[in-house]
């Protein structure tokens, strides 16, 4: 999903491990090999930026450690004096060996944020895993038709991956944008003429 910013992640908290994909790696300043293999929850908690993690960590911890669905629009910083904008969604399941593993996207919306009148971090949403809008519900789909790219052939896979890349892109940006919320003192907030 490199053409559009979008990555994949899987954490498996009771290994104490996040991996993801090659744009995920890219995204965070990670090398390939280290976000493949995995780093470290504190690895990666490290390169958020320090406003944004201290903001909801107990439902963040809620999510991880019990399962739910979730959307977290925050900044990270990769490298020094690197701020990037990132939308996070994903789902904590807890399954039949009683273990909760979580999978997801991670969308760098740096674009879309500094394109105009700077808006504060949206924060954290989470939901029961059972709950969750028709977006998050069709984001899921979307994801999981993404894991079964593999199933189809080389030249049916190069057909369907780009419109599953521009599926998500765009799922992510409709679950950002109900993260913000109604803009201060009852003003419209302007749209984005790229953005559709």
């Amino acid at each position: 999903m490199s053409a559009l910013g979008v990555g994949m992640w899987e954490d498996v908290p009771h290994l104490g491990r996040v991996r993801g994909d090659a744009t995920m790696a890219r995204i965070f300043g990670l090398t390939e090999a280290e976000a493949a293999q995995g780093v470290s929850w504190e690895q990666l908690s490290a390169l958020f930026h320090p406003e944004d993690l201290a903001r909801d960590q107990i439902q963040r911890r809620r999510v991880r450690d019990e399962g739910g669905l979730f959307a977290w629009e925050h900044r990270i910083v990769p490298a020094p004096g690197l701020v990037r904008w990132v939308l996070a969604r994903g789902r904590f399941e807890r399954r039949a060996d009683g273990l909760v593993y979580g999978r997801g996207i991670v969308i760098d919306i740096t674009d879309s944020r500094t394109e105009g009148p700077f808006e504060p971090p949206a924060g954290f949403l989470g939901a029961p895993a059972e709950q969750g809008s028709v977006v998050e519900q069709m984001a899921d789909g979307a994801m999981r038709l993404w894991e079964r790219l593999g199933d189809l052939g080389l030249d049916e896979a190069k057909r369907v991956q780009p419109l599953l890349e521009a599926l998500l892109y765009e799922l992510g940006r409709q679950i950002a944008a109900s993260l913000s919320g109604p803009p201060p003192d009852g003003q419209r907030r302007p749209r984005n003429p790229k953005a559709h």
